[in-house]
């Protein structure tokens, strides 16, 4: 017969196991560009030069064949390059479920301005405007245009517009945020790198990205169905000792 204080180690080391198997959920998908483009989209203001590239470890940049250092991890990783002035923007969306009790961004980048460094002009993403040159995060709206810097669309500006203040090319800066207070659960947002040049070579280079979700420790249906065998158990127990 199993006493009572077993019954209570069981259920104790049940709950423990079905707890531990929680896991913080990934929500950005490729977030390595180990497989190109997938789950991102490329978006390039009308009569930009170049674009958002895939590129390798060959310490150049695939058009314009500026310094670089490359991935910071894997084989590949995204960077903007071009011949003349351009507005290009990477973004992906993603999903927050419901009931989430963190979501944290992270991600390396490095902004390689090979002009005199930052020029931000009023009009924003737009290549076309006056002197303007820059790169920027930010979490979008999941129906905000890919060039918009209108406040209602942007749900938070995580870096603000500039570049690296190194000597070029530069290291990767790794960056991580909080949202767990700037999003909501069961929304879904876009997450969005971008980059205006207008003045000379502008390399903005993006690797690592991940936003890992955490929905708290929730036991599997196994251990709530052990942890209800236990409780009817202990109460047969309780009834046995009381006839």
């Amino acid at each position: 017969m199993i006493k009572k204080s077993q019954l209570a180690i069981a259920l104790g080391l049940a709950l423990a196991s079905g707890f531990a198997n929680a896991a913080p959920i990934q929500l950005i998908t490729n977030g390595g560009f180990e497989s190109a483009f997938v789950g991102w989209a490329v978006t390039d203001l009308a009569g930009s030069s170049g674009t958002w590239f895939i590129d390798d470890a060959d310490g150049f940049t695939p058009s314009s064949a500026q310094a670089t250092v490359g991935p910071a991890s894997g084989s590949f990783y995204a960077v903007t390059d071009q011949g003349g002035p351009g507005t290009h923007v990477l973004e992906q969306s993603f999903f927050v479920p419901v009931g989430v009790t963190s979501v944290f961004l992270s991600f390396d980048m490095f902004m390689n301005d090979w002009d005199s460094g930052p020029i931000v002009d009023p009009a924003g993403l737009d290549h076309t405007a006056g002197p303007n040159q820059h790169a920027r995060i930010d979490i979008m709206s999941a129906s905000a245009g890919a060039f918009s810097t209108a406040p209602v669309d942007i749900v938070a500006n995580l870096v603000a517009p500039g570049v690296d203040a190194g000597v070029d090319p530069n290291v990767y800066t790794p960056y991580l945020f909080n949202l767990t207070g700037l999003v909501a659960g069961g929304t879904t947002y876009k997450l969005r790198f971008a980059e205006v040049d207008n003045q000379f070579f502008f390399n903005q280079g993006v690797d690592n990205v991940s936003i890992l979700a955490d929905t708290g420790q929730v036991p599997e249906p196994a251990t709530l169905a052990l942890l209800g065998f236990g409780f009817a158990g202990m109460a047969f127990s309780k009834r046995r000792a009381k006839a």
